[in-house]
This record gives C-alpha cells, structure tokens and sequence, in this order.
C-alpha cells in the first residue's frame, strides 16, 4: 500500500520562479513520488532553465534551495483530451482528413486549461474527434503559463484513425460500417504507404474485428509501435492486448460498478493502461479519480499512478513528461498528500520551471 505524509499546517508553496530568475533551485519536499508511485523521503529535486537536471538525497548541484512542506509528483497528462478545444476537431468533407490539425482548435485563453492545471494535469494531448478514417494529428498542450494561458510543445503529434463505426458514418462521404472504414485504411495506405498513419498511429476501436484488422495490417506495413484506444465493451476484446499499453477513458460517475470486473481482468493480462478524458462524462479530477479507483479495484497502485503519468507519455513516444527524471521538464506538483490519497489536495503547480498555480493557504488548513 502507498504511504501517505499528513497534512502539514504551515505550507512553504513553490516559490514565484520563472526559468531565467536563477541558475538552479533546489527543491526540498517532504518527499517525492517516484516513477512506481511510492513515496521516497529525504529527496531533492533541482531544476534550471524549464528542466530536471537532478534528483538525488545529496545533490552536487549549487542553488538556492527551497523547503516545500508536502509532496512532491510529476504532473498528471491526459492521453486523449478534450477540455480546452473548440466543440467539433473534425472535418467532415471526406473519408480521410489526414492533414487537419487539433492543435488549430485550440482555444488556448480556455478557462478549462488553467482549471486543469489547479487540479494538477500539466500536460494534455488533445485530439481530433474519431469522426474520419484517418482524422488527423493531436496536439500537445502544457495546461497554464505564467502568463496564465495554455501553450503548445508539439503541435503535431501522433495521427488518429479510427474504426469507430458509429462515428465515421457519414451518408455524404461514407463509409457506412466497419468494413468500409476497413477499406479506406487500406486504399489510404495503398495510395500514400505508411506515411498515411505516420510513425505512431492510434487507432480508435470498438471490437475484435476492427483490432485484428488493424494489428494485420501494421504488421504488413512493419509498424511496431501502433497504439490503442479502446471504447465500446472492452470485455469482449481487451484480451488481445495482453501485455501491451493501451488508452482507455477516464470513468464518469456512475460508470465504476461495471468497470471493476474488465479492470480486474486487465490488470491480471497484465495490460497497462493510460488514461484520457475524451469519450468520457469528465470532471476536472477525472484522471485522478480514475487512477484511485484502478488502484483500489485491481490492488496496484503503481500501476495506478502510472496510468496517469508515466504510460500517457510513453503512449506519445516522451519521456519528458510524466515523470520526476534528470532531463524531464519540470512539470511538478505539490499535493498535501500522496496524489492517490483521497484527502489530498493541490498545493502548487509548476510547468517547465514556471509556478503556474498556487493554493489559498486558508482553504488548505
């Protein structure tokens, strides 16, 4: 089980830094979390210039050190987003639309975004809707700035597609079933090659046939690194996923009951999972909620603390992200507990070395 720290009544909260303020800064928590979800005392970690640049007990590196009263955890990214984004990322003028891009859909002034930010999400891939075969590219997006607005790190990221048979019918420009998407992948690849999907595709699905189909055909194309976002009853087909990482949406209320058996089962088959708030009744605590549900149904909170953190970034092909590493961005929350602790709370955020957020102290105590 996961050790908490108690909530401590006099707070040192990040201090107001901007990257060019100061060579280095030493930040000294009252513990950290590491990449398996356990707590670690006694560990500082340094930042300069936006980045990580070491984690240790007794850092070699010189700076002004800061004493933070809580703990310290790599921010939350949300593998598939919507929060943020004008109401439709789609173009629905034909079958394929592999050039539209999320990131144009943006509404970077978004409320939302800083609200993600308080409830500690620093990093969201936001993606288009699975409404076309090919849909086009997501977008990585850091939650808030110092100057309080989201901002893109990669506007092009991963190309969608998506077997998704109620969602890419179109009676205008087809298809009309899984079949036809079926077809269109395969004529679009035929046409363009494997420069159609890109390096790193993701596939939206719903079934077995689409997810066999789609697994023949990466293989043809000697496409390694494919990802899976799975919707409809992954019940039916999760099973042809064992030992892989997979997108799975965040659970909205109500939805838990059911979910507790497919997450056992998923957990044993050892599958990973990351987790996104696309396709899901969200909440700003979404991806929180839905780690500390994983963990209390399948009994693995590392597993828990990485579907939020560490499997999103691996998903998208970083490892700056979702993690407290040398070279990773300094993309850090303080909580007043252990994040999957449901007493916890957001003390303080910081994105790319920048306090994004700090809590009103009183409404902490």
């Amino acid at each position: 089980m996961l050790t908490t720290l108690s909530l401590i009544a006099s707070f040192t909260l990040f201090p107001l830094l901007s990257p060019a303020q100061q060579s280095a800064t030493i930040l000294a928590p009252d513990a950290i979390v590491a990449a398996d979800g356990q707590l670690l005392e006694g560990y500082k970690v340094v930042i300069a210039d936006g980045k990580i640049i070491e984690v240790a007990a007794d850092p070699r590196t010189a700076g002004v050190e800061v004493r933070l009263h809580g703990v310290l955890s790599p921010g939350f990214v949300d593998a598939f987003a919507q929060l943020g984004a004008e109401i439709f990322l789609t173009e629905q003028s034909d079958k394929v639309t592999p050039g539209l891009l999320a990131v144009d859909g943006a509404r970077l002034d978004s409320d939302a975004w800083q609200e993600l930010a308080k409830h500690g999400v620093t990093s969201a891939h936001l993606v288009p809707d699975p409404t076309n075969v090919l849909s086009g590219s997501g977008a990585l997006i850091a939650t808030a700035s110092e100057a309080s607005v989201a901002k893109v790190t990669d506007g092009q990221t991963v190309q969608i597609a998506s077997l998704l048979s109620s969602s890419v019918s179109d009676g205008r420009v087809g298809p009309s079933s899984l079949a036809g998407a079926l077809e269109v992948l395969h004529e679009s690849v035929a046409t363009h090659g494997a420069r159609a999907l890109g390096s790193l595709p993701w596939f939206f699905v719903e079934d077995a046939a689409g997810t066999r189909s789609v697994k023949t055909l990466m293989g043809d194309l000697n496409i390694n690194s494919a990802k899976f976002i799975l919707l409809g009853d992954p019940g039916e087909y999760a099973g042809l996923f064992t030992d892989e990482l997979v997108g799975l949406p965040a659970f909205g209320m109500g939805e838990l009951a059911r979910r507790a058996e497919l997450w056992r089962r998923m957990s044993k088959a050892n599958i990973s999972v990351a987790f996104g708030t696309r396709m899901s009744n969200i909440e700003y605590n979404s991806l929180r909620s839905s780690a500390m549900a994983w963990s209390r149904i399948t009994r693995d909170p590392q597993a828990a603390f990485e579907s939020i953190t560490v499997n999103p970034a691996t998903m998208l092909g970083r490892d700056d992200i979702g993690r407290i590493a040398k070279g990773a961005r300094a993309d850090l929350v303080l909580w007043s507990a252990h994040p999957l602790d449901a007493q916890a709370r957001v003390l303080a955020t910081m994105i790319a070395g920048e306090t994004v957020y700090r809590a009103d102290i009183s409404t902490n105590n």
